[in-house]
């Protein structure tokens, strides 16, 4: 499910999540008691940030108490080894309003 900074409401957002990927690109989710989401524009496009800090600016102010960084691993299926499920490594951050960068 999509949602836009916008319609985030402070105190609701319960976590954040900033996925990273390849070539320093962050893709943000959030956990609200309706669900997951993932963080759009206004036409519906993942918003996209180029370090974790510029990712964090734009939750400022939310109160979220709980933030995570996200990252995937291709490494299995880079050296050939079975392409089953594994899971991603989940590092605990500073949440938004407690990162003083």
């Amino acid at each position: 499910m999509k949602i836009t900074l916008e319609q985030l409401i402070a105190g609701k957002v319960q976590r954040l999540f900033l996925r990273s990927f390849e070539n320093g690109l962050y893709l943000t989710e959030v956990e609200t008691s309706q669900g997951q989401f993932t963080v759009c524009d206004a036409a519906g496009l993942p918003l996209k940030f180029r370090s974790q800090l510029d990712a964090k600016k734009s939750f400022k102010g939310l109160g979220i108490t709980d933030t995570w960084l996200v990252q995937e691993s291709a490494y299995n299926e880079m050296i050939g080894m079975p392409t089953g499920r594994v899971e991603p490594l989940k590092v605990k951050l500073l949440n938004p309003d407690q990162d003083l960068s």
